[in-house]
């Protein structure tokens, strides 16, 4: 178990009896005055949604012989042509805390004016956050581990692209030639024999196809019911009978056609701000046809992050604020934080929800 470790910086100067004399805290922007002093800085905690995204890839390709498909076997869905369709398995949403870089403060002393020197303890965890000020019996809070974070990750298919079992597009074809020759009398019929090359049509191809086929489901029912009269162990014969089944399904997927399963995993990262769009935020683009696409692309429906506020912010939002008086120095800047339904929704249907809490509505 790793050490926490929390930086406890100490700065020695005059306490007024006021609290607000005691330190001054300045928002650090390009507007900011010069600081007076030494100080510490902090930095307030935003939070960011991320969100995983899986989704099945089915591709589908089409067998050389599926043209035949109906008129040999009878079959009427053989794939026609090779296609690919997506569809989203599951979606999950979580969140991580990072620096809000908006959100960055710097703690100074004010003018000493007692010769009694005091110590403020200003106290910030491993992320630069802000654990506690002048507070010495606060404990040493624990820092969120750091998490290892994957963008995009490809799955691939088992077994790739589709290899078709089929036989040479080449046979051998041998004409006999007779030639009659007059002897004298006597009619002579001499035969020479010519081989010749020739390319086999598609029909040839699956007619072969169709005769193995017909030749392994032969040899399937000879070894099941005991045509051979050999005694082959039960284990032997499923070895056997599987390898047949094997080879007929990569023959019969010259006519049907091979298709494959596989996923896609995105993870999507969005930090919340109240500037947020109304309507949702466009995270990515699907459809079943092209997948996940980037943002405002041509292709799919958009995939919409909503975001509802709890309300807590309007609630302190609405509390007076007090009169300060001359010379004033604000303290220590803090965040009350909002808890916030997250919804995502696709072409009008919500496809995930969850409540969480986002550090910068508060």
């Amino acid at each position: 178990m790793r050490k926490k470790n929390i930086l406890i910086v100490a700065l020695l100067f005059a306490m007024s009896p006021q609290v607000y004399g005691q330190i001054k805290v300045t928002h650090v922007n390009p507007s900011a005055n010069k600081p007076g002093t030494d100080g510490v800085f902090y930095i307030m905690p935003q939070t960011v949604l991320k969100i995983d995204v899986t989704v099945r890839v089915d591709e589908y390709q089409k067998g050389p012989l599926s043209e035949y498909a109906e008129k040999y076997f009878g079959i009427d869905d053989a794939i026609k042509y090779d296609y690919t369709t997506y569809e989203i398995e599951d979606v999950g949403i979580s969140t991580l805390t990072e620096p809000d870089p908006e959100q960055v403060y710097y703690i100074e002393p004010v003018e000493q004016t007692s010769k009694e020197l005091k110590t403020l303890l200003v106290q910030l965890n491993n992320s630069g956050y802000l654990v506690g000020a002048n507070n010495i019996d606060l404990g040493i809070a624990p820092d969120d581990d750091n998490e290892q974070l994957v963008m995009y990750k490809d799955i691939d298919f088992k077994g790739g692209m589709a290899d078709f079992i089929i036989n040479s597009k080449i046979s051998t074809k041998v004409d006999t030639i007779i030639r009659k020759v007059d002897v004298d009398t006597v009619m002579v019929e001499k035969h020479f024999y010519r081989t010749r090359i020739i390319n086999k049509t598609n029909e040839d191809l699956a007619t072969e196809a169709m005769n193995k086929i017909e030749g392994i489901r032969d040899a399937r029912y000879k070894l099941l019911t005991g045509f051979q009269e050999t005694a082959y162990s039960a284990g032997t014969i499923a070895y056997m009978d599987g390898e047949l089944k094997e080879q007929e399904m990569e023959y019969m997927a010259l006519f049907r056609g091979k298709s494959f399963s596989g996923f896609d995993q995105f993870t999507f990262y969005y930090a919340p701000s109240a500037k947020s769009e109304k309507g949702g935020v466009n995270l990515f683009n699907f459809s079943s046809g092209t997948g996940i696409t980037r943002a405002g692309s041509s292709s799919g429906e958009k995939v919409l992050l909503n975001i509802i506020s709890g309300g807590v912010a309007d609630v302190v939002d609405g509390f007076p604020i007090p009169v300060t008086a001359e010379g004033y120095q604000p303290g220590i800047f803090y965040r009350i934080p909002e808890t916030c339904e997250i919804i995502l929704e696709w072409d009008g249907d919500e496809i995930s929800n969850g409540r969480f809490v986002i550090n910068q509505f508060g």
